[in-house]
């Protein structure tokens, strides 16, 4: 089921006005599935009103098993009761065993809801959902879709007209993660206080960590300058950029200029390629250069040298700043690996 298909499944549910026994609704992203609760919850039970709550992994004393009992229990001052269980992925067989005969018992007047990133990996549960329940499951936002969604996601909160160079730069800065992109956008529409929405306002919000400085910075690492490298490195970090994720972005950034530079080599159109590796138009703008230029071996060179540094600096064995100068002088040609 795609994203905008369990989007309307779920307004049927609600336009039906009738709740399933069962209703499961997974994501991978923590604010759809969080929103489809609160969604339904309001029109089933009304605004405000809190149902029974079980989350798997984080019960403590309470056992699944007790609760389930307690939401079983006829009662003549609640008729109509719901129960929702959280985290649903990380139940164990010995807590979905319980569950799944409670589902099958379909008690009138007791609703269950379950959400969580996805199934559990049981195949006698998910048996039982198919057979007694109703699966909502929002797919992976990416590509096209995420970029209408980011969009969206502006327009709700207050920020219209956003150019699509602000549309790209909070993907960038959110790493494309739809949780992190609605935080940001949160605080984007706070920080601008109904002014225009620019990349400048957006930049200015989150210093050091601007796409484009890593971009810079890829480029800057394939230079034969290496005291440049070293001041960009420098640069960033006493902007705010933390070192693990610095590295992160960097290896993302070699290993998708791989990835095209590969699919540039075998005859792919630029439309293909940007199209099977789902990038938006921005991105691919950043990365199309830089894979042109590179011969394969100056690339293999550049993500080796960032993994083994990005495995130092999660051992500890040096300070980040130390690890980083590193990187500046193994990565750059000038120093005899490559020419």
């Amino acid at each position: 089921m795609r994203a905008s298909s369990a989007a309307v499944r779920l307004k049927e549910i609600v336009s039906g006005k009738v709740c399933p026994l069962c209703l499961v609704v997974t994501s991978p992203d923590r604010v759809r599935r969080e929103r489809a609760l609160v969604y339904l919850l309001n029109h089933f039970i009304g605004k405000g009103s809190r149902a029974s709550t079980f989350s798997f992994g984080e019960q403590g004393r309470l056992t699944i098993s007790s609760f389930l009992n307690d939401i079983g229990e006829p009662s003549l001052f609640e008729p109509v009761r719901f129960a929702v269980f959280r985290s649903l992925e990380k139940a164990k067989v010995i807590d979905l065993e319980p569950l799944s005969a409670f589902i099958a018992r379909q008690i009138k007047g007791v609703h269950l809801i379950l959400i969580g990133d996805g199934l559990p990996n049981s195949p006698n549960f998910k048996k039982e959902i198919a057979k007694f329940g109703i699966h909502c499951a929002f797919e992976e936002l990416k590509g096209a879709e995420l970029s209408r969604w980011t969009e969206k996601e502006l327009r709700q909160s207050g920020v219209e007209d956003a150019p699509d160079q602000v549309v790209e730069l909070v993907l960038s800065l959110a790493t494309e993660d739809p949780d992190d992109i609605t935080h940001l956008i949160e605080k984007f529409s706070l920080y601008l206080n109904g002014d225009p929405p620019t990349t400048v306002a957006l930049s200015a919000l989150e210093p050091g960590r601007s796409i484009a400085s890593d971009f810079t910075l890829a480029d800057s690492l394939l230079g034969s300058k290496r005291i440049q490298t070293e001041v960009l490195l420098h640069q960033l970090l006493n902007q705010g950029s933390v070192p693990m994720m610095l590295m992160g972005l960097l290896t993302k950034t070699f290993v998708t200029i791989f990835r095209i530079r590969t699919l540039l080599d075998r005859g792919f159109s630029q439309q293909d390629i940007r199209n099977d590796l789902a990038l938006t138009p921005w991105l691919f703008t950043k990365y199309l250069p830089l894979a042109k230029r590179l011969s394969m071996a100056q690339i293999e060179h550049c993500t080796e040298v960032l993994l083994k540094t990005d495995f130092r600096l999660k051992d500890r064995s040096l300070g980040p700043a130390a690890l980083l100068s590193s990187l500046a002088y193994n990565a750059t040609p000038s120093n005899g690996r490559l020419r």
